[in-house]
């Protein structure tokens, strides 16, 4: 029995994957079966990013939509929306402050769970976010129109005495 180096069996083990898939029938094709975890990695980080870009762009609709609501000065109607807002801001800025792209010399699979996590965790702060701006949304139409005035409550009357 031959005893190899660890460098040298790593070296022989890379020989051998990249003789072995030509090693197929002749005139049959070899077919991936599967991506590969590292593929899928990075696929996965893709998409998570992309879903952080679409976030965001709701977190900007967010802040146009607080600036309608505050200038409509109609606190009974708009604070507990804001207040949704602002929570669902919040839960986008944890989740930035909180993510780290993972480490390229992690194992895949290890990369791969993280990022699952990730998309699952950013998902509920997207389905936040759209909460927020369809709340939003509803509140500027229960508000009455741009430049009207709310008419006054009407006076509590007076029990005679």
């Amino acid at each position: 029995m031959i005893k190899l180096s660890l460098p040298l069996r790593a070296a022989c083990s890379l020989v051998a994957f990249a003789v072995l898939p030509s090693c197929g029938g002749a005139g049959t094709p070899s077919t991936p079966t599967a991506t590969a975890p590292a593929d899928q990695a990075r696929a996965l980080e893709d998409t998570l990013m992309a879903h952080h870009d679409r976030a965001m762009s709701q977190t900007e609709q967010l802040f146009e939509l607080k600036a309608k609501l505050t200038a409509a000065k109609t606190p009974a109607v708009t604070t507990p929306v804001i207040a949704k807002m602002q929570a669902a801001d919040q839960a986008m800025m944890n989740w930035m402050h909180h993510y780290q792209a993972p480490d390229s010399a992690a194992p895949a699979s290890q990369r791969l769970t993280y990022l699952q996590d990730q998309q699952h965790q950013l998902a509920g702060v997207e389905r936040r976010l759209r909460g927020a701006i369809d709340s939003a949304h509803a509140a500027l139409h229960q508000l009455p129109a741009a430049g009207v005035i709310p008419a006054p409550a009407a006076a509590p009357a007076h029990a005679p005495k």
